[in-house]
């Protein structure tokens, strides 16, 4: 059952994809300097706008992950959510612009998903930090998280689909860091930290991307592989400065001497 903060958090995330994906929608200045969206009553037309924006963002996501990237394209899109292309268009002028707002919601929403299925009191020990990795693993392996990874691939061929990628890394940057903050309060003031969870971060995405040439159990095995590792590096980082060097003082148990049990081939291709 969610406590408050992840009531409040999940509901801050679905008030933020709303309003990101409408420009029109009215914002103020919060307390923090931050905007955020006003309260009043969106017009007839306005909230018809932000349906129709809505639906277009999750026909794109749909599209991904039934069709794949190579098939995505704004007149299917527009098919998928109802629309005549023309009005798909007026909402998004390029497919790019289209692609990086229907990710960045779908971050959202993921995240939000995340945190709320987490019991935030039972995860301030550092024997339940794998209950985090774990989510962590099953929010980015999703079938739409997936779907949205083929981006990256496509990325090294189309241009404007990478630049477009640039701006959608840093708001999910952004939404992963304040995620974990959430989940790691204490541990999140330590100035490693950011630097932590982007390390995660990219190892999965690594992982993720090895998916269509090793298979997924063999992913799955190689990152089962990992936590224990991931572990023992997340109780270094929060361990008192004047121990944080002398080995073993995470108290985690020494597994460098361990077969590597996944039966996943190494670095050089070896298994």
């Amino acid at each position: 059952m969610p406590d408050g903060t992840q009531a409040a958090v999940g509901s801050a995330v679905g008030r933020s994809a709303d309003a990101a994906a409408d420009p029109g929608v009215p914002r103020d200045v919060g307390a923090a300097g931050g905007a955020v969206a006003t309260h009043a009553a969106p017009t007839t037309r306005e909230a018809q706008r932000l349906t129709t924006r809505r639906s277009i963002l999750d026909a794109t996501v749909a599209c991904l992950v039934d069709d794949g990237y190579g098939s995505l394209t704004t007149r299917r899109i527009a098919e998928r959510a109802g629309i005549a292309q023309s009005t798909l268009m007026h909402h998004f002028s390029t497919r790019e612009s289209l692609i990086v707002e229907a990710v960045a919601a779908l971050a959202e929403q993921l995240a939000a998903k995340a945190i709320d299925e987490l019991d935030l009191e039972a995860l301030r020990g550092p024997a339940h930090r794998a209950a985090v990795l774990e989510r962590a693993w099953a929010t980015f392996t999703a079938p739409e998280a997936l779907a949205a990874a083929q981006l990256w691939g496509a990325a090294w061929t189309e241009p404007e689909l990478a630049s477009a990628l640039g701006e959608l890394e840093l708001r999910v940057a952004a939404l992963v860091l304040s995620s974990a903050a959430v989940v790691f309060p204490d541990e999140s003031l330590d100035p490693q930290f950011p630097v932590m969870i982007d390390g995660v971060v990219q190892m999965i995405r690594g992982l993720i991307m090895a998916i269509p040439t090793w298979g997924r159990e063999t992913v799955e095995a190689r990152w089962q592989a990992l936590v224990p590792v991931l572990i023992d590096a997340s109780n270094h980082l929060v361990a008192p400065p004047e121990v944080r060097g002398a080995p073993g003082a995470s108290g985690a148990p020494d597994t460098s001497g361990a077969p590597n049990a996944s039966g996943a081939p190494d670095a050089s291709g070896a298994n």
